[in-house]
Order: structure tokens, then C-alpha cells, then sequence
């Protein structure tokens, strides 16, 4: 096909058609901070309640938010700063694309406004330098409060080179010079798993002390009706309420995830013809999928994606749905043994998690009998979809090993049940 002027013009009208549903299509995304809050009274409550115990002559050292993916933790958080900005000064920092705890420190160090460090620097020069920054921004806006949010916290622990316990300890450290000084800071960390999950040094948690902040998912009811505020605003046309209930109740089923409600609305938005319909969300829904599973695995840390790796290669080759934590471990460590020390089995146990909140696997409990009860995972997508993510030649080289072992079980049944070379048959399968 060749192309033209008259081609452009097609293509563009084709598009302004398709766009033409919208009024203010950022009122869909989900970084967007909503003017009201829906259905997180009870948490928002909470956060104030430790946030404004300096009334009280103390502060909180450090606040624990946490919840699955999708559960307004970062929006409720920003939402509640951007409403005490005069009583507190305040900065919201991402430690997503951090690889390492020296990372992280020099990412609040930019949101700081202060200039990178060289790891060769440190992480106490680090450190003293947040504390210098942090001082000079509540004199430059005449507060004394200060709180520091941390979104994404859990990567700092997925930093098995360095010890990120210190680097807690280092942040109260920082704290209490500070409060020294005349200052009071908060610290307010984001993340899937509760704080003191982690494995933190008991001086750690000594002084951390025990705030949590914990999000359960949204319900549908909750769901509902973000997407009817937000449908309001977003779209020319009206959205048919069937459709908002339909896309609210998928979002529910995979753990009350409202950024993924308000992704399928404008997706199904975006592959419309003029009205949205149901099927227009199922294959918004489709679409989402395969971009979610890249968005996950694709970007994730090595052990992580090893530990996605073991969970596909059990579900292809053992053709299992439900695989038990440990036969998930014995899996990952003969993975990355090949290139790098394995995680504790307490770790992988936290990256499954993780994989769970983040909608990629699902979880069950099953009896062990004596030995009591253990946890199962499945992946809830297709594995033959997860497994380019995470690596195109290891994903070949796994439905090469699956094919061989078709081939050796299909020569086992031929062969008749007293022929020698049914023992070499099983040899073969087991390779």
C-alpha cells in the first residue's frame, strides 16, 4: 500500500472518529489526582490521625502504607498532603525505576532538588545530604513539618548486593538530627507488602515503631462508582450503565484494581465505534493483558523474573495449573544458579506475593496434612504469553524441551508395556 496525502487524511479522520467519544480523556488516567475521594474514609482517617500527632508534641517516625496494586494507597497519600500544605511541606517521590538502595537515595535526592552523588560518595554523604536539603526547603517555606513520601518502597529490598535495613536505619537517624535541629519529619513509605514484613534489623524495628496504614481492594460497589465520576468528565458521549458494571466487576474479580477499571474504560474507549459496548471492553480487556504482562515482566528485577520463569516453566512442562511455593523454589534456584546466587525461600515466598499483588498470579491454600497448610500459585494469564516477556530464547528453548517430552510420552504409549525400551523412553522424559 502506498502512501498519499489523500491516505493521511483517511487515516486521520479515522482516528478523530475513534477519539471523537471523548471530552477530557485525562480524567482516565489514573495519575490524575481526582477531586474527591471514593470509598477511603476510613484509611484517609487513619493516615491523618499519625500524621497529625505533632498536635499531640510527637510525630510518627515512619508510617507503613500498604495494599494491592490499584487500591488508591499513592492517591489517598498525595491527596491528604496537597491538603495540609499549610501546616506541612512535602515531597512525593517514585523509587520505581531505582535498581539499587544507593539509587533510591540519589532519586529523593533529585526530588530534593539537590545534585546526584557518585556511589563512590556513599550512601552517609547521601544521606547528610537529604538532611541538608530537607532543612534549607522548611526554612525556604517557613514550615517545621516536613513529611517525605516513598512510593514504590519495595524495591529498595530487592537490592540483595546491599543492606537495605541500613538504609532504614539511616533514614531515622536522619529523623531524630533533624528533630534536634528543630524540625519534625515523617516518613510515609508505599508499598504491596507491610513494612515490617520485611527482614529489618530488630534496632530497626525497635525504632520504626508499628504505624500501618493498611488498603484493602475496592469493591465493586466502590469501583462503580469512580468510573460513573470519571465517565461523567472524560466522555461526549454517555457511557450505558451496563457497561460501567460490567468493566467494574472484571476490575473486582482481579482484586478491586481501579487503575485497571479506569485503563479498560479508556481503552474500550479508544476501540469504539462511536458507542462503547461490552464487547468493546473485552477486547480492551485482551489488549491490556498482553501490555500488562510486558509492562510487569519485561521491566521486573532478574530474581523476580526468574521466579516468573520457574512459575511458567512448572505450568508448560508439568502441564499443572497450581504449583506449591516449594516445588516454585526448587524450580527458581536451578534457573539462577546458572547465573547468580538464589534468593532465601523466605524472599521467593515475598516475590510470589508481589507477582500476586501485582495480578499475575492467583493464590490458594492447600492441606499438608501434619505438616499443616501451604500455599499454591497459578499464573492467570497464559504462560505461552508470559514466557517472551520474560526472555524469547529461554521461552524457545522451554517449548523445544515441552515437544520432546510430548514425543516421549506418545513413543511410551506405543510400546508395549513389557518392552525394554520403555525405560529409556522415561529416561528421556525426565531429561
Amino acid at each position: 500500500m502506498e502512501l498519499s496525502k489523500k491516505k493521511i487524511a483517511d487515516i486521520r479522520k479515522k482516528i478523530e472518529q475513534k477519539n471523537s467519544v471523548f471530552a477530557k480523556k485525562r480524567y482516565l488516567d489514573s495519575m490524575i489526582l481526582p477531586s474527591k475521594i471514593i470509598g477511603r474514609e476510613a484509611e484517609t482517617e487513619k493516615l491523618l490521625n499519625n500524621i497529625l500527632s505533632l498536635r499531640d508534641g510527637f510525630v510518627v517516625p515512619l508510617v507503613s502504607v500498604y495494599g494491592r496494586s490499584g487500591s488508591g494507597k499513592s492517591t489517598v497519600v498525595k491527596f491528604v498532603c496537597e491538603n495540609l500544605l499549610d501546616l506541612i511541606s512535602f515531597r512525593f517521590v517514585n523509587l520505581r525505576k531505582a535498581k539499587t538502595v544507593f539509587g533510591c537515595a540519589n532519586m529523593i535526592l533529585g526530588n530534593l532538588g539537590e545534585e546526584l552523588l557518585s556511589s563512590a560518595q556513599g550512601l552517609n554523604k547521601a544521606v547528610d545530604c537529604m538532611q541538608s536539603q530537607i532543612e534549607k526547603i522548611m526554612k525556604h517555606e517557613r514550615k517545621k513539618y516536613f513529611v517525605l513520601v516513598l512510593d514504590e518502597y519495595d524495591v529498595v529490598f530487592s537490592d540483595t548486593r546491599s543492606n537495605p535495613s541500613d538504609f532504614v536505619y539511616k533514614l531515622l537517624q536522619m529523623e531524630e538530627n533533624l528533630r534536634e535541629n528543630g524540625f519534625w519529619i515523617c516518613i510515609v513509605t508505599i508499598s504491596n507488602n507491610m513494612l515490617q514484613g520485611y527482614d529489618l534489623d530488630d534496632r530497626v524495628k525497635s525504632r520504626m515503631g508499628s504505624a500501618d496504614v493498611s488498603f484493602l481492594p475496592y469493591s465493586k460497589s466502590d469501583i462503580l462508582a469512580i468510573l460513573q465520576d470519571r465517565a461523567k468528565k472524560a466522555f461526549r458521549v454517555s457511557v450505558p450503565k451496563d457497561v460501567l458494571e460490567y468493566c467494574s466487576s472484571l476490575s473486582s474479580s482481579d482484586h478491586g484494581d481501579a487503575r485497571r477499571a479506569l485503563d479498560l474504560l479508556r481503552t474500550a474507549g479508544e476501540i469504539c465505534n462511536g458507542k462503547i459496548t461490552k464487547d468493546d471492553v473485552d477486547s480492551a480487556q485482551r489488549n491490556l493483558q498482553k501490555d500488562r504482562v510486558d509492562e510487569i515482566v519485561s521491566s521486573a528485577p532478574h530474581h523476580l523474573r526468574c521466579v516468573a520463569a520457574a512459575i511458567c516453566s512448572l505450568a508448560i512442562i508439568n502441564q499443572e495449573s497450581w504449583s506449591a511455593t516449594s516445588s516454585i523454589y526448587k524450580k527458581y534456584t536451578h534457573i539462577i544458579s546458572k547465573t547468580d546466587n538464589p534468593l532465601s525461600y523466605r524472599r521467593v515466598s515475598d516475590l510470589l506475593v508481589e507477582l500476586e499483588n501485582s495480578g499475575l498470579l492467583a493464590s490458594r491454600a492447600y492441606s499438608r496434612g501434619r505438616n499443616g497448610y501451604g500455599k499454591e500459585y497459578k499464573l492467570k494469564v497464559s504462560p505461552e504469553l508470559v514466557g517472551p516477556s520474560i526472555d524469547s530464547e529461554w521461552f524457545a528453548s522451554v517449548m523445544n524441551k515441552k515437544i520432546s517430552l510430548d514425543r516421549a510420552k506418545n513413543l511410551e504409549k506405543l510400546l508395549p508395556r513389557t518392552s525394554p525400551l520403555r525405560k529409556y523412553s522415561r529416561m528421556f522424559s525426565d531429561l
